[in-house]
């Protein structure tokens, strides 16, 4: 205390007590070093996910783990391919449904080989065309429309219901 001063260290510290209380340990920052990897000299930009009252809990774990889910990218592509040039398309072949396959992009200059499962397969065929796989990769329901997603979750529950003999 300084000698003819009155105290001010309750009023400083009622001032400033939502500065430093509750503040020491309560924010926590996480990096993915999967994405950083694979998103070369770009980052992504910061998320702020809510939910956890406390950092470094199990509660924390996972509402991180959520943020995460929630910024998670998404890629698919459709292209056509030929059964047996050189690889085998089907059941019992080199690629089908859940498969990994590789492929390029024709025109890229990185000369990536993007790596991903097949998700959808189609066969096509004509009189005047011959017989062709369309082959999907990636995941691209989370950018399908929610209404046209949940239409797609209800018909396959009353199909369900309907093999049942319900």
């Amino acid at each position: 205390m300084i000698p003819g001063v009155p105290p001010v260290g309750g009023v400083a510290e009622a001032i400033l007590r939502p500065f430093f209380e509750d503040t020491l340990l309560a924010w926590m920052v996480a990096r993915s070093a999967a994405r950083a990897n694979n998103s070369g000299w770009t980052r992504y930009f910061e998320y702020f996910q809510e939910g956890a009252g406390k950092a470094y809990t199990i509660s924390a774990l996972m509402v991180l783990r959520a943020g995460f889910w929630a910024t998670r990218s998404f890629a698919a592509h459709e292209f056509s391919v030929r059964d047996a040039a050189p690889y085998l398309v089907g059941q019992k072949g080199h690629l089908w449904l859940g498969k990994r396959g590789g492929y390029t992009i024709r025109g890229d200059r990185s000369y990536r080989i993007y790596m991903d499962r097949v998700s959808k397969v189609s066969l096509s065929w004509s009189r005047d065309e011959a017989v062709g796989w369309t082959l999907t990769f990636g995941d691209d329901r989370a950018l399908q429309d929610p209404v046209a997603r949940a239409w797609e979750q209800i018909e396959a529950f009353v199909s369900s219901l309907q093999q049942v003999g319900f």
